[in-house]
């Protein structure tokens, strides 16, 4: 056995070793929030308050996607009551052509689904938060009617969901803030 042989082994060693400590060490940790609540339904202050926005109604399909993905996010499907705040929502959708083929017809299309909200107390009208969020989704159109109408419901439905979870995140946000 040559000296170079027990050297490698003596690393190879505390190599084990300090991979060992090192996985013990990182074992006892765990990734949490550090001030807010542990869980988003403990009774929290936010959470109290998500809990009594009610949403203005919207127009159309689209927009009552939208509507439906803020409600369940702050409330998670319970009704509001005795509401504290009002939010007012306008959602707009529309399509768009994103390739042309030869024969000048479009294979692939995005839905764009754009809101605007305005979260104000109710009794003062003092506005807590107004803002935008937007989101699109694609999707192929292909040589059978139903399959192409279920796939543009399909990019609206994914694309509402998304404009939901940015308004209802935002909303949090600015009741966490104090603003």
């Amino acid at each position: 056995m040559s000296s170079s042989d027990r050297g490698s082994r003596a690393h190879s060693r505390f190599g084990a070793i300090g991979v060992l400590v090192a996985t013990l060490a990182l074992g006892a940790c765990s990734v949490q929030t550090l001030y807010g609540p542990t869980t988003f339904t403990d009774g929290s202050a936010v959470q109290s308050t998500l809990t009594r926005i009610s949403v203005s109604q919207v127009s159309d399909r689209v927009g009552q996607q939208v509507r439906n993905r803020v409600i369940f996010q702050m409330a998670g499907g319970k009704a509001i009551s005795d509401p504290l705040y009002n939010m007012t929502l306008s959602v707009t959708s529309r399509q768009v052509g994103l390739g042309i083929t030869v024969t000048e017809a479009s294979p692939v299309y995005s839905v764009i689904v754009q809101a605007t909200f305005t979260v104000r107390k109710i009794g003062t009208e003092e506005v807590l938060i107004t803002g935008t969020a937007g989101a699109n989704a694609s999707w192929n159109y292909v040589n059978q009617i139903y399959a192409n109408t279920r796939a543009k419901l399909d990019a609206e439905n994914r694309a509402a969901e998304q404009v939901g979870n940015q308004i209802a995140t935002r909303v949090a946000a600015a009741i966490a803030a104090g603003s």
